[in-house]
C-alpha cells in the first residue's frame, strides 16, 4: 500500500475541521445557508492555512446532494464522494504558476459556459499572481460577469501582485498563521487518529518547525515519525539565541559551526535565529508575537531584558540581512558568520567609551580595525617607538599636540608629546588621539582633531563597512575634503548623487560617531558645485587686431598698388580683370 502523507490524509473535509480561520469559515457557511454565495472570491494569506482546502470544501457544499442544515456538506451522497476522491467535475484546478498565459485562461472562459453535472461549477485558479498581465486581463470580463452556475475561487500568497482590476471583482478574504495552541491541539489529534505515539517535546517540535502552518507543521511531524525522533541538533537555533543574548562572539560562532556540522542549512538556522529574536523583542514590549507559546512568555520576557533593545534590533537588522544575501552567496556560512561578527563589533564598539578601565584584551573589536586597535593600544599604555625617531624606549601615551582651545583639557590626561608616528601608524595614533579627547572632554565639546587622511581612513576601513547595503553603495563614491570642528565634509560627484545622500546623512552620522567616539557634524557638498563656487575663475579677454581700412589704400605718391602689395604677399597668385594692375 502507498504511504500518504498526514497532511494530504488528514485533509479538512468540512467547514468544522478548518482550524484557525473562524472568520472564513463564518463567512463561506453562511453564504451556504442563505444561498448568498458570491460569483469570485480571493483567498490571500501564508502557505499552509488552508485555501485550497477550504476552497474545495466550498465546492462540495455547493454540490451536495443531502446538505445539512449548517452549511456543512453530508459526506456520504455520490457528489461529495467524488469530491473526496478527486474526480468530481465540477470542481476545476488550476495551478496559475504553470498555466500562466492567454490560451490557458481563454480555455477556461470557453469551457465555463458548458454544463456541469452538479448544481454549480467551481474554479480554483491557485498562484493567482503568476499571471501574466495578458492573461489577466483576459480573465477580468468573465471573471466580472461568469455564468449563473460558475464560481470562481482564486488563491494567492501574494495579493499585491494582484491586478487592482481583478481584486476588486473578488470578494478578498485574507486568512492568517494558526495560533500556536492550535497547531499543538491539531498535532495531537492528528496523532491520535493516526495511532502515534508522540510526547509534548515532540509536539513542541513540529510546532515550532511549523510557523503557524498546518501543512508545514504536519510534514515536520511525518519527518520525526520518519527519522525516529527528534534530530539531536534541535537546540542549536537556541544556543545561538543565547549566545547573541549574552553578546558572546566566541560561544555564537562555536553554535553556527556545531550546527552546520550536524548538517543544518545555515539559511534555515539564520531564518529560526530570527524568527526567535523577534519573539524575544516583541516579549519584551509585553506583546505576543502569536508563534511563542504561553509557557515560553517567560523565558522570552527575561532574555529581552538580558539583552539591550538596541542590540536586538541590531541584530534582527544584520540577519534580516544575511538572509538576503545568502540567496546568491556561494557560502551561507560565511555571510552568516560575517553578520554575527559585525553585530558584536558594532556592540564593542559602542560600549568602548564605558569600558575605559578594563583591559585591552577585553574591549578590543573584533573586527581589528584601525579604531579598535588604537584603543587597544592606548589600554595597555606600552607603545613603542624607534629610538631614532623619540629618543626614548616606551611613552605613556602618543599624542599629536592638541589644537589651542583644547590644551587645558588635555594637559591634565597627557604627560609626555611626542611627534607624529610614521605613516604606518596614523590609523593607531588617530584611533588614540580621539579615545583621549572623548574621555576628558564633554561629549558636546569634543572635536574631531584629526587630519583629512587620518578620518578618510577610519572611514574607509571602519565606518563604510558598518553601514547597510543601500547606504555603502550611495557613499562608496563620497570623498573626505574637509574635516573642522566636529563638522566632516564629503563631497559627491554630481547634485543629483547629493541629493540621494541626503537622506542617509543621520546614518553617516551616527556611524562616525561610533568609530570616532566624538558628536559628529555632515556636510555634504557637490563635486560641480564646488568647482563653481571655490575654482572659478574670469576668463581671459582676448584683444582682437583692430583692421584699419586706410591701411590698404596707396596714398599720394606711392609706387605700387593695392593689388601689387597683396600680389607680393602671396607669391604665386595672379591677378585677374581686364583692368589689371590698375
Amino acid at each position: 500500500m502507498v504511504y500518504q502523507s498526514l497532511y494530504r490524509r488528514f485533509r479538512p473535509q468540512t467547514f468544522s475541521e478548518v482550524i484557525g480561520q473562524d472568520h472564513l469559515v463564518a463567512a463561506l457557511r453562511n453564504a451556504v445557508i442563505e444561498e448568498r454565495v458570491g460569483h469570485a472570491y480571493l483567498l490571500s494569506g501564508p502557505r499552509g492555512t488552508g485555501k485550497t482546502s477550504t476552497a474545495r470544501i466550498l465546492a462540495k457544499a455547493l454540490n451536495c446532494v443531502e446538505p445539512s442544515g449548517d452549511g456543512e456538506p453530508c459526506g456520504s451522497c455520490d457528489s461529495c464522494a467524488n469530491f473526496e476522491s478527486g474526480t468530481s467535475m465540477d470542481l476545476v484546478e488550476l495551478d496559475a504558476a504553470s498555466n500562466n498565459n492567454v490560451a490557458n485562461i481563454r480555455e477556461i472562459t470557453a469551457n465555463a459556459a458548458l454544463g456541469s453535472p452538479g448544481n454549480r461549477k467551481v474554479y480554483l485558479l491557485d498562484e493567482v499572481h503568476m499571471l501574466t498581465a495578458a492573461a489577466s486581463n483576459a480573465l477580468l470580463k468573465t471573471l466580472e460577469e461568469p455564468p449563473d452556475h460558475v464560481i470562481f475561487v482564486l488563491a494567492t500568497t501574494d495579493p499585491q501582485k494582484v491586478l487592482p482590476t481583478i481584486r476588486s471583482r473578488t470578494q478578498h478574504v485574507e486568512l492568517a498563521l494558526v495560533a500556536p495552541e492550535l497547531l499543538s491541539l491539531h498535532v495531537e489529534q492528528i496523532a491520535k487518529r493516526a495511532e502515534l505515539e508522540i510526547d509534548s517535546t515532540v509536539i513542541d517540535y513540529v510546532v515550532e518547525r511549523g510557523s503557524g502552518s498546518v501543512r508545514d507543521t504536519l510534514s515536520a511531524l511525518d519527518q520525526v515519525v520518519t527519522a525516529g525522533g527528534i534530530p539531536e541538533h534541535r537546540g542549536s537555533a537556541d544556543a545561538l539565541v543565547n549566545a547573541i543574548v549574552a553578546q558572546d562572539l566566541a560561544e555564537s560562532m562555536a553554535a553556527v559551526a556545531e550546527t552546520v556540522a550536524a548538517g543544518v542549512d545555515p539559511k534555515d538556522l539564520a531564518y529560526r535565529t530570527t524568527r526567535k529574536l523577534r519573539d524575544i523583542f516583541l516579549a519584551g514590549a509585553g506583546v505576543n508575537s502569536g508563534e511563542a507559546t504561553a509557557e515560553e512568555l517567560p523565558e522570552l520576557a527575561e532574555k529581552a531584558g538580558e539583552m539591550t533593545r538596541a542590540v536586538n534590533v541590531r541584530a534582527l537588522e544584520l540577519l534580516g540581512q544575511a538572509l538576503v544575501d545568502m540567496r546568491q552567496a556561494p557560502d551561507p556560512r560565511l555571510v552568516l558568520d560575517l553578520a554575527l561578527v559585525r553585530l558584536f563589533a558594532r556592540a564593542s564598539d559602542s560600549q568602548q567609551p564605558q569600558r575605559s578601565t578594563k583591559s585591552a584584551s577585553q574591549t578590543q573589536s573584533p573586527s581589528g580595525g584601525p579604531a579598535a586597535q588604537a584603543r587597544a593600544a592606548l589600554a595597555s599604555t606600552q607603545i613603542t617607538d624607534e629610538p631614532e625617531a623619540t629618543g626614548v624606549d616606551s611613552v605613556e601615551s602618543v599624542v599629536p599636540p592638541p589644537p589651542p582651545s583644547q590644551e587645558a583639557a588635555a594637559a591634565d590626561s597627557v604627560e609626555s608629546v611626542v611627534p607624529p608616528p610614521p605613516p604606518s601608524q596614523e590609523a593607531v595614533a588617530a584611533g588614540s588621539q580621539v579615545h583621549v579627547l572623548a574621555e576628558t572632554q564633554e561629549p558636546d565639546k569634543v572635536s574631531v582633531d584629526l587630519s583629512i587622511s587620518q578620518v578618510a581612513e577610519i572611514w574607509q576601513q571602519q565606518a563604510l563597512a558598518s553601514l547597510t547595503a543601500r547606504a555603502r553603495a550611495r557613499f562608496q563614491a563620497a570623498t573626505i575634503v574637509d574635516v573642522s570642528g566636529s563638522q566632516v565634509r564629503f563631497e559627491l560627484p554630481n547634485e543629483t548623487h547629493r541629493e540621494r545622500c541626503e537622506q542617509m546623512k543621520g546614518d553617516i552620522e551616527v556611524a562616525l560617531q561610533e568609530v570616532l567616539g566624538v558628536q559628529v557634524q555632515v556636510e555634504l557638498t557637490a563635486a560641480q558645485e564646488e568647482k563653481v563656487q571655490t575654482n572659478a575663475e574670469p576668463k581671459p579677454v582676448i584683444e582682437e587686431e583692430v583692421v584699419d581700412p586706410a591701411d590698404f589704400e596707396v596714398g599720394a605718391g606711392a609706387e605700387t598698388s593695392s593689388v601689387d602689395r597683396v600680389l607680393e604677399a602671396f607669391p604665386g597668385a595672379t591677378a585677374s580683370g581686364d583692368e589689371g594692375n590698375s
